[in-house]
């Protein structure tokens, strides 16, 4: 299979097994890519092969750092420089991406052929893997097999080591991973590191908090609630989780967000939204924080899904008298005709304090004008405070018919589109919102950016997606789509 090929031919004869030992790769050592290990390698501009659709709109960033900000495209088109399946077994998936200092892309997930075909295995290591990529997407530099499937990673913006959530623990590899700097045991879903190396992990309704040597310092413990995400800020020194809870009162059954901050060694310091069941002033729609995220420009972003308008997403959080500065501009920004649809409901604030500065309700809606479902499970910023959101989204988002990827029209709906979105810092313009699945269907798990890079991690539940220069030839399970400044 050409997957393998590929494999063999990137890594080639550094693919021995390492130890698990928790400590640094020996001084010299030399990964996958051909860079030592501990160093941050400078990422490659891949040449396009022939015959491949490299190069139309897109051009590789910069061969050194990774300043500058990224371009995603237009309203309705998108020109990535790589798109294409990852793995080859059924349950494969593509759960998590982020962009290192150094603009390597970080892949975690569930793999079990392919990209991963020759991949060097740490102790332990099964079908949770990390894959590393150029800034392109084009080139696969390594391929890291790991302890238990990776179901979330972040890379800390400092030194570029990564911080791994799998259902055998916390993982933190170094920038190469090809070692581990330090573990603990226990299933994690969620986790977080910031630039000082502070570890936020979510395991159950319990976040554990660990410093930069893997030491515990503050438990979180959620017993009752549902826990959906962290993050974590070295700036303010706070911690983020985020969920809700199901409550009863005037409403009857109805959920309720919240989002709150504590320190390091787990003291509440604010809470939003978190309304008691009696306070809800008649805001009476089901409503979930899903999604937290540290923007590049050091503010904090919230995904959430509310079940129609009525939502205490209309308030700023700290009482529900109080309105939010929500921005609407068109039908697919306001929840009217709605019903209890599931709808996306995106927000910045300030962490230090909690106070919602903006926010936005996304709308998908059906050829009758009736709103449809959208749902977020996928959040990042960039230093210019763009926020880009993703999921899964019943039909349809604004001109889905006239969306074109690499000059080419994608194929109509076809029963859940893996989307995302891509705002102005004030929410007041799309630049981008388009679907990756072409003729298929799946979720955006993941997105991240950092400079010129966007990378954009997805599930294929049944193809096809959109194709251009991937870096394995086999239709798979996962999906990643990077996103480079056009020139």
């Amino acid at each position: 299979m050409l997957g393998f090929a590929l494999v063999g031919l990137l890594l080639g004869s550094g693919c021995a097994a390492d130890a698990e030992t928790g400590q640094n790769h020996p001084a010299g050592a030399v990964s996958a890519s051909g860079s030592t290990a501990g160093r941050l390698p400078t990422p490659a501009g891949a040449t396009p092969r022939p015959g491949s659709r490299a190069g139309l709109g897109a051009a590789p960033p910069a061969a050194a750092g990774c300043s500058g900000a990224a371009r995603p495209g237009t309203s309705t088109s998108a020109a990535p420089s790589s798109a294409g399946y990852l793995g080859t077994g059924g349950g494969d998936v593509a759960a998590s991406v982020d962009v290192g200092p150094d603009c390597t892309v970080v892949v975690g997930g569930h793999f079990t052929g392919a990209v991963v075909g020759k991949a060097r295995r740490l102790a332990g290591g099964g079908s949770g893997a990390v894959l590393r990529l150029d800034a392109t997407g084009r080139r696969l530099l390594s391929a890291t097999q790991v302890a238990g499937d990776v179901t979330d990673l972040d890379v800390r913006r400092s030194n570029g080591d990564i911080a791994l959530a799998t259902d055998s623990g916390v993982r933190v590899l170094d920038p190469t991973a090809t070692a581990v700097r330090w573990k603990t045991s226990g299933a994690v879903t969620r986790v977080a590191i910031d630039a000082s190396g502070t570890v936020a992990a979510l395991g159950g309704t319990t976040v554990r908090i660990y410093d930069a040597a893997g030491r515990s310092t503050g438990t979180v413990a959620l017993g009752g609630r549902t826990v959906n995400d962290v993050a974590v800020d070295d700036r303010s020194g706070l911690v983020f989780v985020a969920g809700f809870t199901q409550s009863g009162g005037p409403c009857n059954q109805v959920q309720i967000p919240f989002v709150r901050a504590y320190t390091k060694a787990g003291t509440l310091r604010w809470t939003r939204y978190d309304y008691s069941a009696g306070a809800l002033a008649g805001l009476c729609a089901d409503a979930r924080a899903d999604r937290l995220a540290m923007g590049r420009d050091g503010r904090l972003y919230l995904a959430g899904e509310t079940a129609g308008g009525n939502t205490v997403f209309s308030t700023d959080g700290r009482s529900a008298g109080s309105k939010a500065p929500n921005v609407g501009y068109d039908k697919y920004t306001q929840a009217f005709n709605t019903g209890s649809a599931h709808l996306t409901y995106v927000a910045r604030l300030d962490p230090a304090s909690g106070a919602l500065q903006a926010g936005q309700l996304l709308v998908t809606r059906l050829t009758s004008g009736r709103g449809n479902t959208i749902k977020p499970r996928a959040l990042a910023a960039d230093a210019q405070g763009r926020i880009y959101v993703g999921g899964s989204a019943a039909a349809q988002i604004a001109d889905r018919d006239n969306l074109t990827m690499n000059g080419r029209r994608l194929k109509d709906y076809a029963g859940g589109d893996a989307w995302l979105l891509v705002t102005a810092p004030d929410l007041r313009r799309r630049l981008l919102w388009t679907t990756w699945t072409d003729g298929g269907t799946g979720e955006v798990q993941a997105v991240a950016v950092n400079g010129p890079v966007a990378a954009v991690a997805a599930r294929v539940d049944r193809p096809a997606f959109h194709t251009t220069s991937p870096v394995q030839a086999a239709t798979g399970g996962g999906y990643l789509a990077v996103l480079p400044a056009r020139r």
